[in-house]
């Protein structure tokens, strides 16, 4: 199972969609000296209350890092290793159109200045990784059906 490189892909997967679940993902500045973030709780002051819950994303942020585990348990069926990876890696984009849509539309109602965090790109290296473990799944369950055939 670890000896596979899409098992260090999804593990990486992983470990970045572990990281989104703690802490901010953007902080914004509205000028008047009040900070807002976008977190796993949702769209709230920082170091105070939630003002907005924001479950969808809330429930993507959840549910990716269980799907990549699952997946990396997948191992012994490929097709089914290969449907989760997939799905993991049009969640892991979702996540970031989803950021994005929350962004611009509070950017609508508050006229409010973006601070980029690192996270912000997590969902996009954890795409291409995604993207990377399914083509090596991908390569696998090939050559093992061309093995079948020459039997």
């Amino acid at each position: 199972m670890i000896q596979r490189i899409q098992t260090l892909f999804l593990f990486a997967v992983l470990v970045l969609s572990s990281l989104m679940l703690t802490g901010d993902l953007i902080k914004m500045d509205n000028g008047t000296g009040t900070m807002f973030t976008i977190s796993l709780k949702g769209l709230g002051e920082a170091g105070g209350d939630t003002v907005q819950s924001l479950w969808p994303l809330s429930l993507i942020l959840v549910v990716v890092p269980l799907l990549t585990l699952a997946a990396i348990f997948l191992y012994k069926k490929r097709s089914l290793q290969m449907k989760m990876t997939l799905l993991v890696l049009l969640l892991s984009l979702g996540v970031l159109i989803l950021g994005a849509f929350y962004v611009i539309m509070f950017d609508r109602k508050i006229d409010v200045t973006v601070i980029w965090k690192i996270k912000v790109i997590f969902p996009l290296i954890s795409a291409i990784l995604a993207w990377m473990a399914y083509r090596s799944i991908l390569k696998d369950d090939l050559k093992v059906r061309s093995y079948d055939r020459l039997r």
